[in-house]
């Protein structure tokens, strides 16, 4: 899949885009005490490394296939370019491969026997068939909608993320052509 990599250029030196970063944003961290079930009131949360980070917005709703911002940093000539994506974090990405996997291994059988009845007028499946016609085309048309709805609601994040890193980091931004990755 394509992914748009965004360019951003700083006048800060790496170690300080690391400092900035780690002040300017919470740590994971889970409270029940939260609307946002995450530690803090800072408006991005995220983790920052020695030459990568990561960032999501804080939100108040969950949202697992909002944008997340992946970066990493290194020094140019002037200061540090930083290059970055967003992608939903890992763990809803896993989730989705499992249940679409599931939909379609336990879901195909089902559909293929029921169409087979309906075409040969046998019964082999129990019960009403129109449930194994649209049943196993519903969890995964269902699976798929709901990332890209998720991914759509969480399109101002991304806005959010980009305006507040340029903010922070006194950044610019470049885009440059999708990458394959």
């Amino acid at each position: 899949m394509a992914r748009k990599v965004l360019v951003l250029h700083t006048r800060l030196a790496p170690i300080a885009v690391a400092e900035t970063l780690r002040d300017s944003i919470d740590e994971e961290r889970w409270t029940l005490f939260s609307l946002s079930g995450y530690r803090g009131d800072r408006p991005l949360l995220g983790e920052v490394g020695e030459t990568t980070f990561r960032v999501q917005k804080r939100k108040n709703y969950r949202n697992d296939f909002a944008g997340q911002f992946h970066g990493s940093f290194v020094p140019e000539q002037g200061g540090t370019r930083i290059e970055g994506y967003f992608d939903a974090p890992r763990r809803a990405i896993f989730f989705m491969r499992i249940w679409l996997a599931f939909a379609v291994v336990i879901g195909a059988p089902i559909f293929i026997r029921t169409v087979f009845d309906f075409v040969t007028g046998s019964h082999y499946v129990s019960g009403d068939r129109w449930v194994g016609l649209v049943v196993p085309i519903g969890l995964v048309l269902g699976g798929t909608l709901i990332a890209k709805i998720g991914r759509l609601i969480g399109k101002g994040n991304e806005r959010f993320i980009l305006e507040r890193l340029e903010s922070v980091l006194g950044a610019q931004v470049e885009t440059s052509e999708p990458r394959i990755g």
